[in-house]
């Protein structure tokens, strides 16, 4: 939980960086804790925002080798947009956290794949802190004129980038722990657009 990556200028870790953290810091402690609370939109895309931006400095406590599976063109848009792109998805899951030490506490992983149906490279990340689980699904670049097709949403799992209705958390179900490597390392992803 206190790792810090020394990457990144004082003006943005000072700045924008800074203000990601501020706009989930009244819900982020319910989450992790499994406490009640709704998510509006706006709350979901300083979610979904700020878990980009969690995920992308994760990169930077893995060997380099590990740290090519996200572009640096993602890290210059995050700076630019601070939020994610068309071309990603968001989604919130809940976890029972164990009452035992059995599970870490905060865990993320990051896999990349090759050429997708779409074209192009793409990745998920996804980081557990708690009993939330977050995920970022990077597509390859989405024409104008088209979106991803979000993911259904699920008991255990509902998509909060691009922003729906509202996240009543904690969500009806949980992600049993033998899934979560499924679910975090899948083997392709199945992606696809429409008009929008």
């Amino acid at each position: 939980m206190n790792d810090q990556v020394k990457v990144v200028c004082s003006g943005c870790n000072s700045g924008w960086m800074n203000q990601l953290e501020e706009g989930v810091r009244q819900f982020l402690p319910a989450l992790i804790q499994g406490k009640p609370c709704v998510l509006d939109a706006q709350a979901q895309q300083a979610l979904a925002a700020w878990t980009l931006k969690t995920l992308l400095m994760f990169q930077y406590t893995h060997r380099p080798e590990v740290r090519s599976v996200i572009p640096a063109g993602d890290f210059a848009v995050l700076n630019s947009r601070q939020q994610p792109t068309k071309s990603m998805l968001g989604r919130l899951g809940f976890m029972n956290y164990p009452p035992d030490d059995s599970e870490p506490l905060v865990d993320t992983l990051c896999q990349g794949y090759g050429t997708t149906e779409l074209g192009g490279v793409a990745w998920i990340g996804t980081l557990k802190i708690g009993c939330m689980v977050v995920q970022i699904i990077r597509a390859p670049d989405v024409a104008d004129g088209y979106k991803l097709t979000p993911f259904e949403a699920l008991p255990s799992l509902r998509p909060m980038w691009p922003p729906e209705g509202p996240i009543k958390w904690p969500l009806v179900a949980a992600i049993p722990p033998e899934l979560m490597t499924a679910l975090a390392l899948p083997e392709g992803l199945d992606l696809n657009t429409m008009p929008g």
